[in-house]
């Protein structure tokens, strides 16, 4: 049976604590058989969004981008 996914995106401020949670929520929800993968927002801005600034396009552009890596089917 395919179990269908789903994305959990963590908002806020800098240093709120996002990457934290996701650490210590990744292993938690692996222990339970669901597949997890973690995209850090700094490491996203380092690669698939270098260049980009903080305007208001930029981050839209910086959204799409995440929004289209968390819809690809997971291999």
């Amino acid at each position: 049976m395919k179990r269908k996914g789903f994305t959990l995106w963590l908002t806020g401020l800098s240093g709120a604590g996002k990457t934290t949670l996701a650490e210590e929520l990744a292993p938690l929800l692996r222990t339970r058989g669901v597949s997890v993968e973690v995209l850090d927002g700094d490491e996203v801005r380092s690669n698939l969004s270098k260049g980009l600034g903080f305007s208001k396009e930029d981050r839209d552009t910086n959204i799409r981008r995440i929004g289209y890596v968390c819809r690809l089917p997971r291999a």
